[in-house]
């Protein structure tokens, strides 16, 4: 296993439990105590975690303790398969949009090796993730009011910097999909903001665990018929995955 891959599973096994041994990941990957402490120090080192004597905790940072961080506890195991999947979409030099989730934001962990991109986002941990000098990639942060818990930023200042952009992907992430509404979510100004992202890219990509099917978000974002790929875990029943065969939308 890839040193970079091991330690995205480290960051996984923590947000599930929050703090783990050095012994728990010597056992977990099969590996040396010596290797597992260099992934600690390394993640310590790009702020993803807090060493503690034998072991590793989440960083100490109250902000992230509200239900953000316990979404990013949520069916890790489906995102991470999903934003796996997505990542190969991708190639270098691509344009993107991507919108602030706890799936969008593990899909920018894997994209993150991926030289010369260019992301807009409103996510500051996104921003923070792709903006490595070793991709030489550029990112803008959208800015306007922020939204400590999701560390993000929303309301009309943002929709009209969006204006200024025009990309390949709009790389989106919702709380609800069903065949009847298409995508909705729980949050007026996040669905707002995917709105605008759609408009500005050529393609669109909604990445939704199978947690999301048929749930009925308040807030419509888009019909089916206005994404061009739905990337999850596992096929949808058979009355979402018609209605999104006839809007044209390519499963993955």
């Amino acid at each position: 296993m890839r040193p970079q891959e091991r330690q995205l599973k480290i960051i996984d096994l923590l947000r599930r439990a929050g703090r783990v041994s050095v012994d728990e990941l010597v056992a977990e990957f099969n590996t040396s105590a010596e290797t597992i402490r260099r992934d600690l120090s390394t993640l310590a080192h790009k702020g993803k975690i807090q060493k503690i004597h034998g072991g590793a905790l989440l960083p100490n940072n109250p902000q992230g303790e509200g239900p953000f961080q316990q979404r990013m506890a949520e069916n890790i195991a489906a995102k991470r398969i999903i934003a796996e999947k997505a990542s190969q979409l991708i190639v270098a030099g691509d344009t993107l949009l991507i919108d602030t989730g706890s799936t969008t934001l593990i899909f920018a962990e894997e994209i993150a090796p991926i030289k010369n991109l260019t992301v807009i986002t409103n996510s500051t941990e996104i921003a923070k993730i792709i903006a490595t000098p070793k991709n030489n990639s550029t990112v803008f942060l959208l800015g306007g009011e922020y939204n400590a818990d999701n560390r993000e930023t929303l309301g009309a200042m943002l929709s009209v910097q969006l204006e200024q952009f025009q990309v390949k992907y709009a790389v989106l992430t919702v709380g609800s999909l069903n065949a009847q509404v298409g995508a909705a979510d729980f949050n007026a100004a996040e669905a707002v903001v995917a709105r605008a992202m759609l408009q500005r890219a050529k393609q669109s990509i909604l990445l939704v665990d199978s947690s999301k099917f048929n749930n009925t978000g308040l807030y419509v974002v888009a019909k089916l018929n206005q994404f061009d790929q739905l990337v999850c875990e596992i096929d949808p029943d058979n009355t979402l995955k018609m209605a999104l065969e006839e809007a044209k939308v390519e499963l993955i």
